[in-house]
């Protein structure tokens, strides 16, 4: 019975052992070897109880049968540090990075070869058109990540490393392609083991019911595992306050950022100050997206090294015209660019239209020669072809309906000035003289309510529109409602989706100083911020037109000097006269078909002068001037149906009894 005690009293104690090497070997191993130590120790676990209780006798001394176990956990340990288990292909899926990581071309439906080196992933990094700041700064991230992983397999102590990213920057400036190339390199490194890009948005994350946004983001963050999550246009998640499908795909990626760091690594994409927004909509995106990448757009001779590159990738040769025109053809196609812009897309479509008429020539030359089938010509980027809108009028119909306009002499000149400059520009460039002036196409008008400001903001966008200085004819007015918002961090999205809308034309913001309503102002504040920063990065691509009243215009003109700088005309609208009032009476009623009788054409302009002896800077001008014509109208209407059978001259002709005061004329009687 003491012995028997004596042998459980021995294997209990050797049980005991045993776990405290397992805890000690648990802890002590890094992450990949205590997984192979615990598995390897339940391989050994049952030939070893076959040993203790088969074996082993009573004679068997107690020190053999203590020291058992932990001879095999020894043993596990040696094993595990020396020889570890390789489970990844049962996780990830053999077949998996045959169809997302990408090849050292670039084509998706390729694997990347096993033994691609680290070296050779960031040499096609080098070889990329452009891009020398994302190239450094892939170059560093990569670097970092190699030296860590010198530094583990000396045994060194590593610092924990998060390798999200976030890549900024306006569309086909090469994002998912750099993304691929930094997929490829950390596989190569080890660190991203799958090395596979999965691509993705909102659409990909968000569901459209309740529930189905967390079991989607999960499906994707699992299909990327092992290799890089790609979320593109990120920004689009933080839509609004209001959207919680777009919070619920944030809040479960973070926490699968967090839950799975070791083995995923987060790229998101977008417009740079979208994604600022993005960033600050909730405090763990900044923190778990460490890292921001710009990415710039292309130059006009970054461009045309692009299409030389597929002009030769695709078997075609540039002729001679073509290859020393390119580059200054490439810099008048982009002259006109706003962040919509399509860089490296841009391209692509010029190419492809390149050659698209390069086989209509072709093919109506009958020439189909193995040279002529490779060569393109400067013709063939169509240059001149760009489509006008036939609705645009001529600059002689634009000036003559400036013209037309009552009074405003002041402006008219400031106005033909401004186009005999910009007429003057084109024949200089049509005679190939240099333009070394660059143009601002910005104003400032100021003047009183009523004074024509926005009639003549159309009309200016019509003469630019005739002129070729813009694109579009469109004409967008707002005020300071229509670009800030009502909740923090809402203002720049509202005010760069107006300036969208206005991209190739005007923009008219009207009583503009209200964006300035004090210190205090910070919504007012961001919104002209925005619009500097989108005025210079689309220089060219839009006219802004800022109004006012003239002295809260010089104040809201002080308070930014990005404001004096982008702003420098200023054309003031003075108030009408009365005669041009009364002119403008006319032309109302003329529009209308209605006639003046001769007591209101000969006493029209002395009394307006009398109604506007006194008026303040709120003076409507046209704006009373319509009024006045409307009550007229009015008042003529319940005049003539007292009438027992007016005549139809009498249903459209204005009396002096319709402007609603009566006058004394010096020759009548005093009871007349």
């Amino acid at each position: 019975m003491e012995k028997k005690t004596a042998n459980w009293a021995c294997w209990g104690f050797g049980c005991l052992v045993d776990i405290a090497i397992f805890i000690a070997a648990v802890l002590i191993l890094d992450a990949d070897a205590s997984v192979s130590f615990i598995l390897y120790m339940i391989m050994l676990a049952i030939p070893m109880a076959l040993v203790r209780f088969f074996l082993f006798s009573e004679t068997t001394p107690a020190w053999l049968r203590v020291c058992l176990g932990p001879l095999g956990a020894i043993v596990c340990i040696v094993l595990a540090a020396t020889v570890p288990l390789d489970l990844s292909s049962d996780e990830q899926g053999e077949s998996e990075p045959s169809e997302k990581v990408e090849a050292p071309k670039g084509d998706r439906g390729e694997s990347a070869a096993p033994t691609e080196s680290v070296e050779d992933v960031l040499a096609e990094l080098d070889s990329l058109v452009g891009l020398e700041g994302v190239k450094a700064e892939v170059k560093r991230i990569v670097n970092l990540a190699k030296v860590n992983e010198a530094r583990r397999a000396q045994g060194l102590k590593v610092p924990p490393m998060t390798y999200h990213m976030v890549f900024t920057g306006n569309p086909g400036t090469g994002k998912t392609t750099v993304a691929r190339i930094v997929a490829r390199a950390f596989r190569a490194l080890g660190i991203a083991k799958g090395g596979q890009l999965v691509e993705t948005d909102r659409s990909g994350l968000v569901g459209r019911y309740a529930g189905e946004t967390a079991v989607k983001t999960n499906a994707k963050v699992d299909e990327a595992i092992g290799g890089i999550l790609f979320v593109d246009e990120a920004y689009q998640l933080a839509s609004s306050d209001n959207d919680d499908y777009g919070k619920e795909a944030i809040a479960t990626l973070l926490k699968r950022m967090e839950d799975d760091r070791d083995k995923l690594i987060v790229i998101a994409a977008g417009y740079t100050d979208e994604m600022r927004d993005f960033l600050d909509a909730n405090s763990g995106l900044r923190s778990r997206f460490s890292k921001t990448i710009e990415f710039s757009d292309y130059t006009a001779k970054e461009l045309a090294a692009i299409f030389r590159s597929m002009a030769k990738k695709n078997e075609f040769v540039l002729a001679a015209d073509l290859e020393e025109g390119l580059d200054a053809a490439m810099a008048k196609l982009t002259a006109k660019r706003d962040r919509t812009f399509g860089n490296a897309r841009f391209v692509r479509q010029l190419f492809e239209d390149a050659t698209g008429r390069q086989a209509n020539r072709l093919a109506e030359s009958g020439n189909l020669d193995a040279d002529a089938l490779k060569t393109l010509t400067l013709a063939d980027l169509g240059i001149g072809e760009r489509k006008t809108d036939v609705r645009a009028p001529s600059i002689d119909d634009v000036l003559a309906e400036l013209d037309s306009l009552v009074g405003l002499k002041p402006v008219k000149n400031e106005v033909r000035r401004l186009i005999a400059t910009v007429r003057a520009n084109k024949m200089r460039e049509e005679k190939g003289l240099e333009n070394n002036v660059t143009m601002s196409y910005n104003f400032v008008f100021t003047g009183n309510p009523g004074t024509g400001k926005t009639t003549v903001a159309r009309i200016l966008g019509k003469a630019f529109r005739a002129l070729g200085v813009l694109d579009r004819a469109n004409f967008v007015e707002t005020d300071r409602s229509g670009l800030v918002a009502k909740y923090e961090g809402q203002t720049a999205a509202k005010t760069n989706k107006l300036i969208d809308s206005a991209m190739g034309g005007i923009l008219f913001i009207d009583e503009a100083y209200q964006l300035n309503q004090g210190e205090n102002d910070q919504y007012g504040s961001e919104a002209v911020a925005t619009l500097l920063k989108r005025m210079e990065d689309a220089r060219g691509s839009m006219v802004v037109i800022i109004a006012g009243y003239s002295d809260e215009m010089k104040k809201f003109m002080a308070i930014n000097s990005g404001l004096e700088s982008r702003f420098n005309r200023t054309i003031e609208f003075p108030d009408y006269s009365a005669r041009e009032l009364a002119e403008i009476y006319r032309s109302m009623a003329k529009k209308a078909k209605y006639r003046l009788s001769d007591d209101v054409e000969h006493w029209l302009a002395p009394y307006i002068s009398m109604l506007t002896e006194k008026r303040d800077k709120n003076f409507g001008n046209a704006r009373w001037a319509r009024n006045l014509f409307e009550k007229s109208v009015e008042r003529q209407s319940l005049r003539v149906t007292d009438l027992k059978d007016p005549s139809a001259e009498e249903l459209v002709t204005l009396r002096l009894k319709d402007l609603g005061v009566k006058l004394k004329d010096p020759d009548a009687s005093d009871e007349d």
